[in-house]
Formats: C-alpha cells, sequence, structure tokens
C-alpha cells in the first residue's frame, strides 16, 4: 500500500507482526479439514486482530514512528482504575453482607472474604487476564516506560495498587508472572540507587501482603493445596482448577499424537476435545466445555506441528531479539506473554489476542519512550513509480 511519503513497509522475519499474519492465515487454511464452519468461522472471528494489527502497520508512513508511552500510559490508568473500582465494590459487598448477618439474614460462612478474590474481585474480566494486564502495566511503570507520574505520591501508589490487584485475582500464573517482573525491573534498574532501594521495598512489602493473605485466608492457601494435589494421578471427577488444567492438557496432548500432521481442524478442536473429555470421564471438565488451558498445547491439537512451530516462533522469536538488541521492555512483554500462554489458551479469546497483537505491533511500529532508535522490525522499499 503506498503512502504519501512514497514509502511501503515490508515486514521482516524477525518481528512477530509476520508471525501473527501468517499464523491467523493457517487457522483459515485449516479450516478446509474442519467439518463444524460456524465454530471455525467464530474462532478466525476471535483471532482476527493478528491479521487486522499486521495490516495497520502498512497504513502507517514508513517515514514515522510511534510512541508507545502514551498507550502504555493510558493502558496502566486504565488498570489501575479497574483495581479501585474492584476494591471499591468489594468493600461495598463486604459491608453488605456484613450488614445482613448482623441482622440475622444470612447465615455464617467462614467464606464470606471472597469477596476480595478471584472472579469477585476481577469482575470485568477473567481475574488471570487481569493479573496479566496488571503486571504487564506494573513492568512498564518499573521500566519508566509510562513517563513521569502527575504527582510524586503516584510515584508509590500506583505500583502498590497494580501489586495487591494481582494478588487479590489469586492467579498462580499471575503471582508467578508479578515475581518475575520484580525481579526483571530489579535487574533491570540495578545502577539506579533510588529506584533499586524502591523496588527492593516494594518487593518486601509485596512478600509480607502475600505470606498474609496465604496465612490469613483459606482462598489464598487452597490454591497451592490445589497445585500440589494436581501433581498425582489425574482424578476424573475432581472441579479444582489445577486438575482440571491437567485434564486439559492431557486430553490436547492425545489429539496431538492421534494428528501430529494436521490437528483436529480449526472448526473441530473444541468438538474434539469435548469428546476427549466424554471418553476419559472428565466430567467437569466437558461440562465447562474447557479448552486445552495452554495455547501451545490448543494450536498443536488444533492444527499439528506447523501450528505448534508457527506459535512457538511468534512468541520466542521476539523474545529472543528483544535480548539481542537489549530491549528491556520488549523482553519483559514476551516473558509475561510466554508465562501465561503456556497455561491458558490466551489466544482463543479477544481478551489475550488483541493485548498481544495491539502492544505487539506498537513494538514495531514505535520508539522507545527515551527516543534512542529501536533495532528496526521491519524494513523500507522505495514504492513503484
Amino acid at each position: 500500500m503506498q503512502q504519501g511519503g512514497g514509502n511501503w513497509r515490508v515486514f521482516s522475519w524477525k518481528g512477530p507482526l509476520l508471525w501473527m499474519a501468517l499464523y491467523y492465515l493457517y487457522h483459515a487454511l485449516g479450516m478446509g479439514w474442519s467439518s463444524n464452519t460456524g465454530f471455525g468461522l467464530f474462532d478466525l472471528e476471535v483471532k482476527a486482530a493478528f491479521l487486522l494489527f499486521p495490516m495497520l502497520l502498512w497504513i502507517l508512513p514508513a517515514n514515522q514512528a510511534l510512541d508507545p508511552s502514551l498507550a502504555w500510559r493510558a493502558f496502566t490508568w486504565a488498570n489501575v482504575g479497574s483495581v479501585v473500582i474492584c476494591l471499591g465494590a468489594a468493600m461495598w459487598r463486604f459491608i453488605h453482607e456484613v450488614y445482613l448477618r448482623e441482622q440475622g439474614l444470612l447465615p455464617e460462612d467462614p467464606a464470606w472474604t471472597n469477596h476480595f478474590f478471584e472472579s469477585r474481585f476481577s469482575f470485568f474480566l477473567h481475574p488471570s487476564y487481569m493479573a496479566m494486564y496488571l503486571c504487564a502495566s506494573l513492568a512498564m511503570v518499573l521500566l519508566k516506560r509510562t513517563g513521569p507520574q502527575p504527582h510524586p505520591w503516584l510515584d508509590q501508589a500506583v505500583p502498590a495498587l497494580l501489586t495487591l490487584g494481582v494478588m487479590l485475582c489469586n492467579s498462580k500464573m499471575g503471582w508467578l508472572t508479578l515475581a518475575a517482573v520484580l525481579a526483571l525491573a530489579l535487574l533491570g534498574n540495578w545502577q539506579d540507587a533510588r529506584l533499586r532501594s524502591r523496588l527492593i521495598l516494594l518487593a518486601a512489602i509485596g512478600s509480607a501482603l502475600f505470606i498474609t493473605l496465604f496465612l490469613s485466608f483459606p482462598t489464598v492457601s487452597g490454591k497451592f493445596v490445589q497445585a500440589l494435589s494436581a501433581t498425582g494421578a489425574i482424578d476424573p471427577t475432581s472441579d479444582q482448577s489445577s486438575a482440571l488444567r491437567r485434564m486439559a492438557w492431557d486430553s490436547a496432548l492425545e489429539l496431538f499424537r492421534r494428528e501430529p500432521l494436521t490437528g483436529s481442524g480449526t472448526g473441530d478442536i473444541k468438538d474434539d476435545l469435548m469428546q476427549q473429555y466424554h471418553e476419559k470421564g472428565y466430567v467437569h471438565a466437558e461440562a465447562k466445555r474447557m479448552n486445552a488451558h495452554s495455547q501451545f498445547l490448543q494450536s498443536a491439537a488444533a492444527l499439528g506441528l506447523p501450528g505448534l512451530v508457527l506459535v512457538l516462533i511468534l512468541v520466542l522469536l521476539p523474545l529472543f531479539i528483544a535480548f539481542k538488541t537489549g530491549d528491556r521492555s520488549a523482553q519483559v512483554f514476551w516473558i509475561i506473554v510466554l508465562l501465561n500462554w503456556s497455561v491458558e489458551s490466551m489466544a482463543e479469546v479477544q481478551a489475550g489476542v488483541v493485548f498481544v497483537a495491539f502492544f505487539g505491533w506498537l513494538q514495531a511500529a514505535g520508539v522507545p519512550v527515551n527516543g534512542s532508535p529501536r533495532p528496526a522490525l521491519h524494513q523500507q522499499i522505495p514504492s513503484p513509480a
């Protein structure tokens, strides 16, 4: 597509956008061996951002670049606002329930604090996705990719609210991602004595808060009990999240072994997973109509080895390039994606697809906040006369 500047953009194999587009197009090709065209078309609709954002880069004039700090700043404030709203709503429900109990209108229930955890806390979207968003925002704040805060006290409040939000989402991968973000931010800012001290203090306060929550609330400690219990033999009748995830992985692996080259097909993967759950007696996984709960296994089961290779390249190649070029923000972003895609099929819902497609596009089209040149993820060639 010709621009006013007379240049075309050609994607390099080193950038994420080319692989996003190929990943999407291979899903479209996977419709060729699918019988359930309805679900296949729905899946293509969900993943459409993987094709739309690469196309949007063509529209951007080749001699211009975007500053990602504005988008990350808006994203961060939206996340801070969501934490405040969720905390306020949880507190209101908690106070209302206490009042009803005092009036004798509700029976005693040891789980009355659940308003502050998981889906009752994160009512805008699934808690695993909210935790991922919060971790990404926290990373960009700590790596100074969102610019200075308008007031000095916000330098302390914003990271604290984001950290608290991750903990209350009660997502095991959210906790692990939070630890990774804090470690990488500390490593990246080690030479800055002031920021290093703040990060150590934030990590210490966060650890103390997490230990307090773990010791005080069964909702939090129960996550570890579930994870440990799921390491043994699979209990087909279990409805615990860790056990259900193992059932989903087991079923997806079985489908991959059955059709290693083609997979089930874009449209048939859901039906085939349900059939596997039924045959194996995974009653709760079937009732919940669970996906594979790992994007890598989901892609392997749906599209076989080519799908698995494409999704691995999509995530691992930008991560490798980020380490090679020393782009700290891109490193942390793709590590967050890698961790979360390992245990959630995040490219099966728009909350995961748009997040990766938009910020992957922003990395390809943007420059660092400090204005230093970013290694090109696209090339420029003269347009035809």
